[in-house]
């Protein structure tokens, strides 16, 4: 068992250093600012730093969105500063007429009908 166990000071073979970037499995890019290990606190989303850089500190009960939706093109004029609760309003489908409202849930079962299917197929 001891060979099989990291030396000290050996990394990972996943390991990056300060200042790399990812992007996260909600399409945000990241960058790595700390090495603590804890991954949470050592990476953060590029348009937080960048916002932060001009503006300060997002305060509490408040987030980023982007105007255009797309989450790639970061730049200080695509940000804009709302709170949770409009953001809350924006991503709800009860902002839709009803028509839409129906439609949106049958396809959202459909997919849930087909990912059940294929997940059955798989075991």
């Amino acid at each position: 068992m001891k060979e099989t166990q990291f030396r000290k000071g050996n990394k990972p073979g996943n390991w990056l250093p300060i200042g790399s970037h990812r992007t996260s499995q909600d399409g945000y890019l990241q960058r790595k600012v700390t090495d603590t290990g804890y991954p949470p606190r050592d990476w953060i989303s590029v348009h937080v730093l960048l916002w932060e850089e001009h503006n300060g500190p997002v305060p509490p009960g408040h987030c980023l969105c982007f105007k255009d939706g797309n989450k790639q093109h970061i730049e200080l004029e695509n940000l804009e500063l709302i709170t949770r609760a409009e953001r809350m309003r924006r991503n709800t489908i009860h902002r839709y007429p009803p028509e839409l409202k129906d439609a949106i849930r049958t396809v959202s079962k459909l997919k849930r009908t087909i990912r059940r299917v294929e997940h059955e197929k798989q075991g």
